[in-house]
């Protein structure tokens, strides 16, 4: 007794194992659309079906449906916000909120299986953060992004534009929680500007600073004045050996 038991529990979690996977492997098969808040979105079947009803659902909701003989009609909280094209049975949401995220479904006899699609809504891309510190003569660099901004953060690509090496390249995530990356710039001239973009399926955002405003005015101050000394001193030296060439010359006549 013991014995089928637990055989009939084994055979129970093999066949919740077999729908974790098969319902892991349909929601792998959705189409991924990305809209923003307060942007519209269009949920297209790409279908070539002469359509006599369709009824769109939003989880088990319905989001809009038409047929043939009625109008379309749509059901909250969608009314006012969607439309429908009923020869290419698109889904059409404007003014997206954050609770549009989610699974939608396009059913209609026309149809031999139904088409799922998984929209994720951003949030407007905000002004990265850029901010410096000057350790041992190099510039480090810091490009953030609003604590306020914690939706859908994974989706945020990052990249340093900037005339040196290590810039041009991407980031895809954040290291940390507010850092992204450091910028480390041995040498160059201050008068450069480096730049931070963010982007996402949607949208990017720049920011940008000049590396002089890394440098406290102090100390460049300090680096004009070691210019000007080591250039008056080249000056210097110039003049210097021209006049000893010079005598050297007058000295010794042909």
């Amino acid at each position: 007794m013991t014995t089928a038991k637990a055989v009939r529990r084994a055979a129970a979690a093999v066949n919740l194992c077999t729908l974790v996977l098969l319902l892991d492997f349909i929601s792998c098969g959705n189409l991924s659309y990305f809209g923003t808040v307060n942007g519209n979105v269009t949920l297209a079947p790409s279908l070539t079906v002469d359509f006599k009803e369709i009824i769109w659902k939003k989880g088990k909701n319905k989001v809009v449906e038409w047929g043939s003989d009625y109008e379309v009609k749509s059901y909250p909280p969608f009314r006012g916000r969607v439309d429908l094209d009923t020869k290419l049975g698109n889904l059409i949401i404007v003014n997206l909120t954050s609770s549009d995220e989610g699974e939608y479904e396009i059913e209609s006899p026309s149809l031999t299986d139904d088409k799922k699609f998984f929209l994720t809504i951003l949030d407007p891309l905000p002004s990265p953060i850029l901010h410096c510190i000057l350790i041992n003569e190099s510039i480090e660099i810091h490009c953030e992004i609003p604590q306020s901004y914690h939706r859908h953060r994974q989706q945020i690509q990052y990249e340093w534009r900037c005339p040196f090496p290590p810039c041009g390249k991407g980031f895809l995530g954040i290291p940390s929680p507010l850092k992204l990356a450091k910028l480390y710039l041995q040498e160059g001239d201050l008068s450069q500007k480096v730049e931070c973009v963010i982007e996402n399926q949607e949208s990017n955002r720049t920011s940008s600073m000049v590396l002089s405003t890394c440098v406290p005015s102090v100390q460049l101050r300090t680096r004009y004045i070691y210019k000007v000394l080591s250039l008056v001193l080249v000056i210097c030296f110039v003049i210097g050996f021209l006049k000893y060439a010079g005598k050297r010359e007058s000295t010794n006549p042909t």
